[in-house]
């Protein structure tokens, strides 16, 4: 193998260690997201916190004007971060398909049979290892067998 192919090996790793990083920060925003989506907005009822009685039509009382207001920052904030995963996502999608149509067809058939033969070697180690069970649960069963008569 030579140098030229490790590197490239070595910058396709960082790269797709890249991409799986960048995946999986936008997953973690988006379900972070959906949780604070989902709380209600906290209740107020402590007496010590102002309130009672609405005295004027266009002024409610202080926890419920506390509430509305907190859930309008909490709402335009969850907005805010929905357009900025969005984007991130975009800039994602953007960056996938330059590489894309940078790759040559050949490197792409030739990750694509890289990637066959490694399936092939599992599929062969773990019937190796599928076989070794086996016998060893042969063994087991002669044994009690042998033990029961």
């Amino acid at each position: 193998m030579s140098r030229d192919s490790e590197a490239d090996r070595s910058a396709s790793k960082a790269w797709k260690d890249s991409i799986n990083s960048t995946c999986n920060r936008l997953l973690t925003h988006y379900a972070n997201l959906l949780k604070a989506a989902s709380l209600d907005a906290r209740d107020n009822s402590d007496p010590r916190s102002g309130g009672g009685l609405q005295t004027e039509a266009d002024n409610p009382p202080p926890p419920l004007a506390e509430n509305v207001e907190m859930s309008a920052v909490q709402a335009k904030l969850a907005a805010e971060n929905i357009c900025v995963a969005t984007s991130n996502l975009l800039d994602l999608i953007r960056t996938l398909r330059l590489s894309v149509l940078l790759m040559d067809e050949e490197a792409i058939q030739a990750e694509e049979e890289e990637e066959a033969l490694e399936l092939c070697e599992r599929t062969i180690d773990a019937e190796r290892d599928c076989l070794v069970l086996e016998s060893k649960l042969m063994g087991i069963r002669d044994e009690e067998t042998h033990s029961v008569k």
